[in-house]
């Protein structure tokens, strides 16, 4: 391709880009080994208890369907959302599930009355000393009347914040999906579906497990992005059932299911299993627990008191290890920007528990005076769902507006809680602040010496732009090159002084190539001689833009 010489000429000096050769901050936080209350892990009591040692974050109940719609269409919703408000107030949220069959005394009834007289058939069951009458589940009326109670459900519930997670119940006994020695109750698979579907229209944004007693159900749920609750842990026989279970669906289920869906669950035998499984059979549970990435516990074994120091020390570990904990090994930038630029930052992120973060909340950056006044927050495009157990690197480029004071600031981090619009997270790293935000570092903003905005840091890839000889004398030589073939009206080529004035536009005399060549003698827009000193050569093709310094001598 020739090439297209106009004749105009410009004085350059190429100067190299600061941030390239200016030195660099390294940081390495202190890691913390304390068991730190942060949302969605540790452990997860009943309604109303509380782990006074751990400050959990999580509360759990069970209800059924008959407390919750005594007549048809008419909804208990107090009744559900008790202590809800003073639980949110003290940073707790909740999760919960439905039954149809609770078992206890004889010849009791879980599914509501207007139900029962509707005709549903009940059937006598009996498990572990305990008895009660399920309704048919395959029935066409309790169908129906329970998929019209699931929909109501997530429509009250799907967007409520005091919500985190819900367990998918209505089958089985005590909503966990087995009828265990009660063949006799077992629903058809269309059944079975269409109430695993009624939970997934119904609560769309809503993390949801299920208890993995019945195959069909946990390869339905977690093929769908979600997770398993494992009742009940504790035993190196029950432990083995879970793996054994998964393992019949798919071999592959136990070490991919935990990295999108939540792993839940509580001890065998109530508060006297999860004893016995966090003091004599501690190394067998937290081997398990990690070897199949469990978030929370509970609520069998949510508020268990320590018995001595070394059972709470086990607690501890047991409860750094559930779910995620963060810590920032290194921070990376350069030591100083200018306004206008855009700050490169590198962490080095290791998750050193067992489970990702499963909800969308954003991480942060704040530059704020010494003070925390925030005077700049940028959004990274980092997942935090995607931060997985183990060493992650992050680079992000955290743009510093055009307008931002000089001055030194703090570079500080925050994970928002998208429900309360704050930061919510704690790192397992000194430097948190009064707003659960951490400073990692220290950067200089230097004053925009110009008037023109640098080029970004990745600059646009179709096109180019070079000077030479830089520094000028008498001309300089101005080279772009371009991937297709622009028309006149999307370039600007033109130069600029330190104050951001521009001095010359510069054209090509309407001769346009792939590859042009532009010449400048130094002159500004009245055929006047520019004096000595720095220029910007500026070259601009639709919203994308590049520039280069040239000093005419």
């Amino acid at each position: 391709m020739k090439n297209c010489i106009a004749a105009v000429v410009l004085a350059v000096v190429s100067v190299p880009d600061h941030s390239y050769s200016q030195s660099e901050v390294i940081v390495h936080p202190t890691a913390i080994d304390a068991p730190l209350r942060n949302p969605f892990k540790g452990f997860a009591p009943w309604i109303g208890a509380f782990n006074m040692h751990h400050l959990s974050t999580l509360q759990h109940a069970t209800f059924t369907w008959r407390q919750l719609e005594p007549r048809e269409a008419e909804y208990d919703w107090a009744r559900l959302e008790r202590y809800w408000d003073q639980l949110w107030a003290m940073g707790i949220r909740v999760g919960f599930r439905i039954t149809v069959a609770l078992p206890g005394a004889p010849n009791h009834v879980d599914i509501p009355q207007w139900l029962v007289n509707l005709g549903v058939p009940l059937l006598d069951y009996e498990i572990a000393g305990a008895s009660g009458k399920s309704p048919d589940f395959d029935d066409p009326i309790f169908l129906e009347k329970h998929l019209n109670f699931i929909k109501a459900l997530g429509a009250r519930y799907d967007q409520d914040r005091r919500v985190a997670w819900i367990d998918i119940g209505s089958y089985g006994f005590w909503g966990e999906w087995h009828l265990y020695l009660n063949p006799q109750l077992e629903a058809t698979q269309d059944t079975k579906q269409a109430l695993l579907e009624a939970y997934f229209t119904a609560f769309p944004t809503k993390r949801k497990v299920i208890a993995f007693d019945d195959d069909f159900a946990t390869q339905y749920v977690t093929a769908r992005g979600e997770g398993v609750r494992n009742d009940c842990l504790g035993t190196e026989e029950s432990n083995d059932w879970y793996l054994e279970s998964l393992n019949r669906i798919d071999s592959t289920l136990n070490n991919r299911a935990w990295q999108l869906g939540i792993i839940t669950g509580e001890f065998c035998g109530s508060d006297a299993g999860a004893l016995a499984g966090t003091t004599t059979r501690f190394q067998l549970n937290y081997a398990f627990v990690k070897k199949t990435h469990w978030s929370f516990i509970g609520p069998a074994g949510g508020n268990l008191p320590a018995q001595n120091p070394q059972h709470r020390a086990d607690l501890d570990l047991l409860h750094k290890t559930l779910g995620y904990r963060y810590v920032i090994r290194t921070v990376r930038h350069p030591a100083w920007v200018k306004a206008g630029d855009a700050l490169q930052l590198t962490l080095e992120w290791e998750n050193v528990g067992v489970a990702p973060f499963y909800y969308p909340w954003p991480l942060r950056i704040y530059l704020t005076d010494t003070a925390g006044v925030t005077l700049a927050r940028a959004t990274l495009r980092t997942d935090i769902r995607d931060l997985l157990p183990g060493v992650t690197m992050i680079a992000e480029n955290i743009p510093i507006p055009f307008s931002f004071p000089p001055g030194v600031y703090d570079v500080r981090l925050g994970i928002e809680d998208r429900d309360r619009g704050v930061p919510g997270v704690q790192l397992a790293i000194s430097g948190k602040d009064d707003s659960t935000r951490y400073t990692l570092s220290h950067v200089e903003v230097q004053r925009n010496p110009t008037g023109v905005r640098d080029a970004p840091r990745n600059p646009p890839s179709n096109f180019s732009l070079s000077v030479y000889p830089n520094p000028m004398q008498r001309a300089v030589r101005i080279e772009m090159r371009f991937e297709n073939l622009p028309g006149p009206e999307n370039i600007e080529l033109a130069v600029y002084d330190l104050r951001g004035r521009r001095v010359r536009k510069l054209n090509v005399g309407g001769c346009w190539q792939t590859e042009m060549q532009v010449l400048w003698d130094g002159t500004d827009d009245t055929g006047k001689k520019v004096t000595a000193g720095v220029y910007i050569v500026r070259l601009r093709r639709s919203r994308a833009y590049l520039t280069q310094r040239i000093t005419r001598l």
